[in-house]
């Protein structure tokens, strides 16, 4: 899966908000500053040369959806951090994870049975 740029991932972003539509559809939903429709059209481009948008054409108008989903953007998103900035270390993620200071203690509850409950599953 290639990379994307931030303005990629907005304009992703926002098919995967209105699961398929124009680019005019595109741009009604996309925050101000708004940027061009030929910016929004050659962006769209380029994500489906890239396999994250595809599109089907009713008369002359091309109607663009997400090829990818959000959760598996997301894990693959993930993975490259995890391999890039933590070198693969699980130990090394949880670590900067937990040094958030804006983890409650409902969540911290929360990641400790999924984590026991992985534990469980592995033996």
């Amino acid at each position: 899966m290639q990379e994307i740029t931030k303005a990629q991932e907005e304009i992703l972003r926002a098919l995967w908000e209105i699961n398929q539509g124009a680019i005019s559809d595109v741009l009604n939903i996309l925050d101000e500053p708004k940027p061009a429709y030929n910016t929004v059209a050659t962006v769209i481009k380029v994500l489906e040369s890239k396999g994250y948008v595809k599109h089907v054409t009713f008369g002359k108008t091309h109607v663009y959806s997400p090829k990818i989903s959000k959760t598996d953007y997301a894990q693959h998103v993930l993975k490259e951090t995890f391999r890039g900035l933590f070198n693969g270390s699980s130990k090394q993620l949880f670590s900067c994870f937990l040094k958030n200071e804006n983890i409650s203690l409902n969540e911290l509850d929360e990641l400790k049975q999924l984590i026991e409950n992985k534990i469980e599953k592995s033996k």
